[in-house]
């Protein structure tokens, strides 16, 4: 199949938004890509064609389950805490990554699927993980046989978050999403803190946006205290695949997005740019911040915008 720069009918790439409702409408039969180890490399290439015309990335993981659960009521620190155990500890199974513009089209769904499963520590700890993930539709062995290569991933995709070509990334509660993505491409282990995890999203990263976050300031959408099968609910957005897969749910994810985006016309410092419960924002620098004595002009130091090393964490600006 031919990429968005050859000749191929736009159709069979591009799911145009429904101007009426903001949701993206989406052919049943062609809307996602299957990647393993075999066609890893191609994938990636058409993923970078499509990113200038689809810069936001809609992101969904799929792993094994917790070794450790967060009770309710816990600290933002402890919950960080667990979220650091557990990802040291398990590896990834799937992520989904779904590409849209600012106009709620849709580009493609992407659904990388990782080998590493024998690698995972403590693997008699995850409650009924065989049994829940068989009912969900794994197969493992294809996963052992053909799964991509985490360090393989990273090396590839690495360059396309150096690129800054993404825009912002979309999740819904996010923060395992954004924690197995950085561990895939950037890191072995979490960081120690969580400041120290913000500082890092956000370096790699740039902006990252949680529906769920976004939702606390939605009128009709339970302050947030939903999950994400609710939320499509109440705003009538329809699934396309499976649910608890990474391409289904990064597509459900993103098709939301285009949804609140169109009925709730948030201001971007409520929406955009944070994790649901982490204190600090996750978002790239906008405008040239200039450092120094502005007087003379040839000893100004001024940022990029895209992916610069200056990093804010609530009112400090860390240069890393």
């Amino acid at each position: 199949m031919k990429s968005p720069k050859g000749t191929s009918p736009k159709r069979n790439f591009q799911r145009r938004n429904n101007p009426a409702t903001g949701e993206a409408a989406i052919s049943p039969t062609h809307w996602k890509r299957e990647v393993w180890s075999e066609n890893l490399r191609e994938e990636i290439e058409l993923l970078k064609q499509y990113l200038p015309k689809f810069p936001i990335v809609a992101i969904d993981t799929e792993f094994p389950g917790f070794l450790r659960y967060t009770p309710k009521g816990v600290t933002e620190e402890e919950f960080y805490d667990c979220l650091q155990f557990n990802v040291n500890r398990l590896s990834i199974l799937q992520l989904g990554l779904t590409l849209r513009d600012e106009k709620g089209n849709i580009g493609m769904t992407w659904e990388f699927n990782f080998r590493d499963l024998d690698q995972i520590s403590d693997m008699e700890g995850v409650s009924s993980l065989d049994s829940f993930l068989k009912n969900k539709g794994f197969d493992f062995e294809k996963l052992r046989s053909h799964g991509i290569a985490p360090q393989e991933f990273g090396r590839l995709f690495k360059p396309i978050l150096r690129s800054g070509g993404i825009q912002r990334w979309i999740t819904f509660h996010g923060s395992y999403d954004i924690a197995y993505l950085m561990k895939l491409v950037e890191i072995r282990f979490m960081p120690a803190s969580m400041t120290a995890f913000v500082i890092t999203a956000q370096r790699l990263l740039g902006t990252v946006t949680d529906l769920k976050h976004m939702a606390r300031y939605c009128n009709g959408l339970l302050d947030g205290n939903l999950g994400l099968k609710q939320l499509a609910k109440l705003l009538d957005v329809n699934r396309i695949g499976t649910a608890h897969f990474g391409g289904s749910d990064s597509l459900l994810t993103a098709s939301v997005y285009a949804k609140m985006k169109t009925m709730f016309k948030l201001p971007e410092h409520l929406s955009e740019g944070f994790l649901y419960g982490l204190p600090h924002p996750i978002r790239a620098l906008r405008q040239p911040i200039t450092i120094g004595d502005p007087s003379p002009p040839s000893r100004c130091l001024v940022s990029s915008f895209s992916r610069s090393p200056l990093v804010f964490v609530g009112d400090f600006l860390i240069i890393g």
